[in-house]
């Protein structure tokens, strides 16, 4: 059965990958589904902790995102490409729940997935909304998935807001519970928020960082930069500065 699962897999990624044109589309293809991966999705699957992978949903910076099936409804399962290891160390080094740090990339890809998993844990416990983690093993991430049948929940920067008021306040309640998990997320912008049921939700949390990393106040400031500016161009007239005094409670 463990075999079956395996070609039908590799079966349903060759589909995928020679419907690519673009040449490092396809490059991508290749590192995200390498051998070593497939078998961790081949255990997932065996394990039930989903059924099969459906379509690609989205590609990221670290990883790519798709839509599974499980018996207990779709999932989100992100796997994590070992070619993006130097943009994200520098979130790793510094962070003190993981002070030993291979130089070996799919180490590194390891312990990434690990973080994520538990920034989302921590940020949930919170109150934030985030995609509710299932399960994390070795480089990929299984995930509640954001969507419907049609597709899956699109991205901040492409949602024509109709309440921007209404909008910042939610945004501000999930900003001041994440400061309440002494979590900086480090990447806050209308490209990590999805709107799911006319709600927000914070996703892309890999690079989240306690308040003891070195860098933290600094990539507060800039969450708070990116956050204000949007804001500001859909008609809410806050600055950096009173964002951050509002986050933090002031």
């Amino acid at each position: 059965m463990d075999e079956k699962v395996l070609r039908l897999l590799e079966s349903k990624v060759e589909s995928w990958r020679i419907r690519v044109k673009d040449a490092e589309e396809r490059k991508t293809y290749d590192e995200v589904f390498d051998h070593r991966t497939l078998l961790t999705l081949q255990k997932l699957i065996s394990n039930s902790t989903i059924e099969t992978i459906d379509y690609p949903i989205s590609t990221g910076k670290e990883g790519n995102v798709f839509r599974a099936s499980s018996v207990k409804g779709p999932r989100a399962v992100k796997i994590y490409r070992t070619s993006s290891f130097r943009r994200i160390s520098k979130y790793i080094e510094g962070d003190p729940r993981f002070p030993r740090i291979s130089g070996n990339r799919r180490r590194l890809m390891y312990i990434w997935a690990s973080k994520e998993f538990r920034n989302l844990n921590r940020m949930a416990t919170h109150g934030v909304r985030v995609p509710k983690p299932y399960r994390c093993l070795e480089n990929v991430l299984v995930m509640s998935y954001l969507g419907s049948t049609r597709g899956a929940a699109p991205e901040l920067r492409n949602v024509e807001v109709d309440d921007p008021d209404r909008l910042f306040e939610l945004f501000l309640q999930d900003a001041q519970r994440i400061h309440q998990a002494k979590l900086v997320h480090g990447d806050l912008s209308e490209y990590n928020i999805l709107i799911w049921r006319r709600l927000p939700y914070i996703i892309d949390v890999g690079q989240a960082v306690p308040f003891k990393h070195p860098h933290a106040e600094e990539w507060f400031e800039r969450d708070m930069q990116n956050m204000a500016r949007y804001f500001t161009k859909i008609g809410v007239e806050v600055s950096p500065e009173d964002l951050a005094r509002r986050v933090r409670g002031g």
